[in-house]
């Protein structure tokens, strides 16, 4: 057995408590400097990202693990270029028990990143229509080629791990985005320039071998039935929803925005929103706002051309927001100062 020592220490994290399972829905926002990929986490953009938890035991399903065995949480943001992924992984033990990168690699430990660039859904594992990324401790990316062999898509990412306590690591990720057309011959050709407002499927696991030469337990940030607990490598229904996010562009107010039949304002607010519509003063209306973890804090019904919403009871931040008049709708992203 191969045991990886990392010796190298920087201190724990600041945050020590473990964020809830991945939100259906994550809101990835845009970073205006790009990630260094050191697995130091010192870009602005690691600060205001939200923890989500990688902590659902889908093998041996449902399993209590020991104290101490594995813990871990993820953090993403994005460019043009890249998504880019931070995960911070407690593991009493690394290993990797074989040689080569292309036998076994599930049995290692190893983290894996499973990316729908448009959120198509659907079978992915012999095909490009998603990624599962198993990256390895020495940076090898593994997934399934059309033949059902492993291949290495180590050049699709960028990828550094570091000591940040006793037993804690620091992954940082940059990632390419790639279409399903994905060629490893010439996979620029089906490069994909990330933009906001995009829809992706994601999700993070980690395979987890302590003490044996096969994979003791497989942890991942969303919730899985028992019947479909290991079909992520090859299902990309189960995948969870995210939406990338550019504050400068909802700060912005599109030209397509303001012309729409349903108009809010002020854009960021502070203390009140403003829903004018166009559909008559008879038409019904409707406007819902939820926060990224899903909560919905409004929900309200009016007629008229137009009808104010008091938000100064709610935290500063982003919010989902639906609207609706007549046959009309808008859904978009709204800042709260």
């Amino acid at each position: 057995m191969r045991i990886i020592a990392l010796t190298t220490v920087y201190g724990m994290l600041a945050a020590s408590a473990w964020s809830q399972t991945q939100s259906d829905t994550i809101f990835c926002y845009h970073t205006n400097t790009p990630v260094s990929v050191d697995g130091q986490a010192t870009e602005a953009c690691w600060e205001t990202a939200s923890w989500q938890a990688i902590d659902q035991v889908w093998i041996p399903y449902g399993a209590n693990m020991k104290e101490g065995d594995f813990e871990g949480r993820f953090k993403v943001a994005w460019d043009e270029q890249y998504l880019y992924v931070l995960v911070e992984v407690r593991d009493d033990s690394l290993s990797d028990d074989d040689p080569n990168p292309l036998s076994n690699w599930w049995n290692d430990d190893c983290l894996e990143i499973f990316i729908d660039e448009n959120r198509s859904k659907g079978d992915h594992e012999r095909n490009c229509n998603a990624f599962a990324y198993h990256v390895s401790l020495f940076y090898d990316a593994i997934d399934l080629n059309a033949s059902g062999q492993g291949v290495n898509y180590k050049n699709n990412l960028v990828v550094h791990m570091d000591t940040v306590g006793v037993h804690t690591y620091l992954w940082e990720f940059a990632i390419k985005i790639y279409s399903a057309a994905f060629n490893l011959s010439n996979p620029e050709a089906s490069r994909v320039m990330l933009t906001h407002n995009k829809n992706m499927g994601l999700a993070i696991a980690y395979c987890d071998n302590d003490e044996t030469t096969t994979r003791e337990n497989f942890i991942g940030s969303m919730y899985m039935t028992s019947s479909h607990a290991n079909d992520m490598y090859r299902n990309a229904d189960f995948f969870g929803l995210m939406i990338l996010v550019d504050p400068d562009y909802v700060n912005s107010v599109p030209d397509d925005y303001k012309k729409a039949s349903i108009h809010i304002s002020p854009v960021p607010a502070q203390n009140y929103l403003t829903v004018e519509t166009s559909a008559g003063d008879q038409a019904e209306n409707f406007i819902s706002m939820i926060t990224i973890t899903g909560q919905v804090v409004r929900m309200e019904y009016f007629t008229g051309n137009k009808h104010t919403i008091d938000i100064s009871d709610l935290a500063a931040g982003f919010y989902l927001l639906k609207a609706r008049s007549g046959i009309s709708s808008w859904t978009g992203i709204i800042v709260k100062q």
